[in-house]
């Protein structure tokens, strides 16, 4: 892996050469905690997995126990049971959740904002309007992209484009613009995360072809052979993301919690953590199990 002596290791290209992108020093939470930190984690962990196929190649070989089509079996068995889903969890959970904050975030963003019950602004806007359409193409799209008052930028896009004789284009870059002006700092910290989650989705993609390559498969059959196991990791992925939490009566966790001692309360996190790790295993267990037809 490149960078193995620095802060931030990975391949920055999948072993055939697709581009993955190195991790950028500046995509960083202020703390120990945060998304910049989890997405770091899973651009590691997700081509680990892959490096951990081919040590599982490589350690088969030197044994001399297996011939080619033992080893094959077994990689499969490797890859089906914990490197596809340790690949595939990171892309159905915690990147798609990154990747619809951003959307959902990005679809906030309006480029001004308007009360409804202000008729004397909007027939300032219908003024305006009025008075772009005497002009002809350019010197309307001119007009509006030099105006001096934002107002004339709000009245022109604030409709759709046929309605101000503005091109679509047009519209769609001034507002944009807007959206920039208002939003700033907040806008440029959502792309930076926004690229840091398109890099660990390339890493996603780099590591799979990585285990194909380490497994000697075509696409084709990789896809035959594994999809099943994709998709319900996909599956189960969906279902937590919307089944709704129970409702919990925290005051009385935390006074449960409160009267342990540190070493208690330590060890009830870890038991936590232990047993729904557990959970999660065994519900992924029992559904390969049942696509394999070795369900009891």
């Amino acid at each position: 892996m490149i960078n193995s002596d620095s802060k931030f290791p990975g391949k920055d290209r999948s072993d055939k050469g697709k581009w993955v992108g190195p991790w950028m020093p500046r995509w960083r939470d202020p703390g120990d905690k945060g998304p910049f930190t989890t997405l770091r984690q899973l651009y590691s962990d997700v081509q680990d997995a892959a490096e951990g196929l081919k040590a599982k190649r490589d350690a088969l070989k030197q044994s001399g126990k297996y011939t080619d089509a033992g080893i094959a079996d077994k990689l499969k068995e490797v890859a089906r049971a914990e490197t596809i889903p340790g690949i595939r969890t990171a892309a159905a959970e915690q990147v798609r959740k990154y990747r619809l904050e951003i959307e959902s975030r990005r679809a906030a963003m309006k480029p001004f904002d308007h009360d409804p019950k202000d008729i004397v602004s909007e027939m300032r806007r219908q003024e305006v309007r009025a008075w772009l359409r005497t002009m002809k193409p350019d010197e309307r799209t001119n007009a509006v992209r030099r105006a001096s008052d934002p107002f004339i930028v709000e009245a022109a896009i604030s409709v759709p484009a046929e309605l101000s004789g503005l091109l679509p284009s047009t519209r769609d870059d001034l507002a944009q613009k807007l959206i920039e002006q208002r939003y700033g700092g907040e806008l440029e910290a959502l792309n930076e995360l926004d690229q840091a989650v398109q890099t660990v989705e390339r890493a996603v993609d780099g590591a799979r072809d990585d285990v194909r390559e380490a497994l000697g498969m075509r696409e084709h059959d990789f896809n035959a052979e594994f999809r099943d196991v994709e998709d319900e990791i996909d599956r189960l992925a969906e279902i937590r993301a919307s089944k709704p939490q129970p409702k919990i009566d925290f005051d009385s966790v935390m006074s449960s919690v409160k009267a342990l001692n540190v070493d208690e309360q330590e060890q009830l996190l870890n038991t936590i953590k232990l047993e729904q790790k557990r959970a999660d295993d065994r519900a992924f267990r029992d559904e390969i199990a049942r696509l394999s037809g070795k369900a009891a």
